[in-house]
């Protein structure tokens, strides 16, 4: 009985430990994605987010019950986890996604003034960017553009952005 006291009370601990890493990381990552300026951030997002934002209230209300229940608590952290991961994996795509179609919405500009496509491209994509905030598709329609004008331009792009791409500092 003692063993097994000892052992829930450590599993108190560990989850106490890791929701204030979890709230803290989710913080982090929305001044991550603040500190990028985008015209919005995508529903995408926002709808991880709050979950994630939920998911950690729920787990904190559970370890302030008069009689927590571990099962419980371990399950909020295993789906915190998980939203964790997602989380910050959509960050990722996202920032990633809207720095290259910024870089290759500038770049276009030696393109623009003669090639008619180009231009179409750019306020497509320029318009997506700003006003839908669905910087994948804004993206797409650029670089299908350029690659056609300079095959292979958003694959140099796409690879210099991972060699310099700023990671989440928790």
């Amino acid at each position: 009985m003692g063993d097994e006291l000892a052992e829930i009370e450590k599993d108190d601990a560990n989850a106490r430990q890791k929701v204030n890493i979890y709230a803290n990381k989710l913080h982090t990552i929305k001044r991550y994605m603040e500190k990028r300026n985008l015209p919005g951030i995508p529903q995408s997002f926002l709808k991880i987010f709050f979950a994630t934002s939920n998911n950690i209230e729920e787990l904190v209300s559970e370890l302030e019950a008069k009689q927590v229940n571990i099962e419980s608590v371990n399950r909020w952290l295993e789906i915190l986890t998980n939203d964790m991961h997602e989380l910050e994996t959509e960050t990722y795509r996202i920032v990633q996604n809207a720095t290259l179609t910024e870089q290759l919405l500038q770049y276009s500009n030696r393109y623009r003034s003669f090639d008619d496509n180009v231009q179409e491209a750019f306020n497509e994509s320029l318009y997506v960017f700003e006003h839908n905030f669905d910087y994948a598709k804004s993206l797409d329609v650029i670089s299908k553009a350029l690659d056609i004008v300079e095959p292979g331009v958003t694959e140099r792009f796409v690879t210099s952005y991972e060699k310099t791409r700023e990671n989440i500092r928790f």
